[in-house]
């Protein structure tokens, strides 16, 4: 079993050309930024990932805080935010972690202005490390809307392998299926 509770609240930082980025475990002391960046991202979030990890309203950011951190006491999941002077630039999650196999789903979502700036790729690379180093894993997959170009380019410079398109596979849409392994 892989045990989310050893791994760290913090990953390091990034360094962008406004300041550092902090990468933070999600928690409650977030819910106010989470709420914020959700309400200018969930455009763009919701059609993919619904809004439960996009939550526009104070009561299901608190919601989603709650859910996550049982997803990470479960073993099933975790998730970090990416944080500057108190405001969310995005959310990256290793999620429906499979403990047998050694695999699990990588995700992400940045807040439109300030995509195209390298984070989701700097996130997805930490947590990436992270996901290999020190939880073991052996495989991680990304879910991608076929006309999602931002993510499509996230998963190429990020040297994914597309295995194929998987029809009806999130929400009922197809979903190009990439993958990173160890």
């Amino acid at each position: 079993m892989i045990d989310l509770s050893i791994l760290p609240s913090r990953l390091p930082s990034l360094q962008t050309a406004e300041g550092p980025v902090s990468i933070e475990r999600i928690a409650a002391k977030h819910v106010d930024a989470l709420c914020e960046a959700s309400q200018y991202s969930v455009e763009h979030v919701k059609p993919w990932l619904g809004t439960g990890l996009c939550p526009v309203t104070i009561p299901a950011a608190k919601q989603c805080v709650t859910s996550l951190e049982q997803s990470r006491q479960q073993n099933y999941g975790i998730a970090y935010l990416l944080i500057t002077e108190s405001q969310c630039l995005g959310m990256g999650v290793i999620n429906y972690i499979h403990p047998l196999h050694l695999n699990a789903n990588l995700g992400f979502w940045i807040r439109p202005e300030m995509t195209g700036k390298g984070l989701a790729v700097a996130l997805s690379q930490r947590l990436i490390k992270l996901a290999f180093e020190q939880m073991k894993l052996v495989r991680l997959e990304l879910l991608i809307e076929p006309a999602n170009k931002a993510s499509l380019r996230v998963a190429h410079k990020l040297n994914a392998e597309k295995e194929g398109l998987c029809r009806k596979r999130v929400m009922g849409r197809d979903a190009l299926l990439f993958s990173l392994t160890r």
